[in-house]
């Protein structure tokens, strides 16, 4: 079974930015209606996907962009 994933842009409650990750089976994702301007499933769909199939994931992953990056640094400087 061949699997597609999706990825959204999320923040915590503490405001720093993450990526939630979903993975599920491509044959579904043909079939399901996409979200308008993105081309993609909805994340509710593919959350729902990934809990339903045997061979789903779901994982978070940090996010990179600048201001995470000067937060992360920030609070290394203050520990340290």
């Amino acid at each position: 079974m061949y699997m597609e994933w999706a990825r959204f842009h999320k923040a915590d409650e503490n405001g720093r930015h993450y990526f939630q990750t979903y993975s599920y089976p491509q044959v579904w994702a043909a079939a399901t209606p996409k979200e308008p301007g993105t081309g993609r499933i909805s994340e509710a769909a593919a959350l729902a996907y990934s809990i339903i199939c045997a061979a789903g994931w779901q994982w978070q992953t940090p996010c990179h962009c600048v201001e995470c990056t000067v937060t992360a640094k920030s609070a290394q400087r203050t520990t340290a």
